[in-house]
């Protein structure tokens, strides 16, 4: 038997989501000033890459996230920013970044903040491991 998946977040699970990692980041004092953070995405209506290019498939998208001033990358479906997250920040960007994934098509994953050489602080349905950071401090 298949293991179900679990459904996609609403808004208020990731603003909760939200909450509790800028809860984390706000304790952070090795990072004062703003950071990569990464938007993830998922398709609706997945392409197979052998078949479809997947970047040609959402290059389309680029104008309408930089609409909302975050840099898409097609060929990863994810989008860019470099910011510290702060409440205010997320009660503004997430609902943008949410409602824009529902209209291009796409399930909003959640962000993950990502320092260099630091594991990702993540408001995320997805695991990252920062290998950069494993690896400098791995030997």
């Amino acid at each position: 038997m298949d293991a179900v998946e679990p459904a996609d977040w609403t808004l208020d699970q990731h603003l909760a989501a939200g909450a509790t990692a800028i809860s984390q980041i706000e304790t952070d004092h090795i990072t004062v000033a703003p950071e990569p953070v990464c938007h993830h995405f998922d398709a609706i209506h997945l392409v197979d890459p052998m078949e479809i290019s997947v970047e040609a498939t959402h290059r389309h998208l680029v104008p309408q996230f930089a609409a909302i001033g975050v840099d898409f990358m097609p060929d990863g479906l994810e989008a860019w920013e470099t910011v510290k997250p702060q409440h205010g920040w997320l009660q503004l960007r997430v609902p943008a970044i949410f409602a824009a994934a529902k209209k291009a098509g796409l399930v909003y994953q959640g962000w993950t903040w990502e320092p260099d050489d630091r594991q990702p602080i993540a408001a995320s349905r997805i695991q990252l491991i920062n290998n950069r950071a494993v690896s400098r401090h791995s030997c």
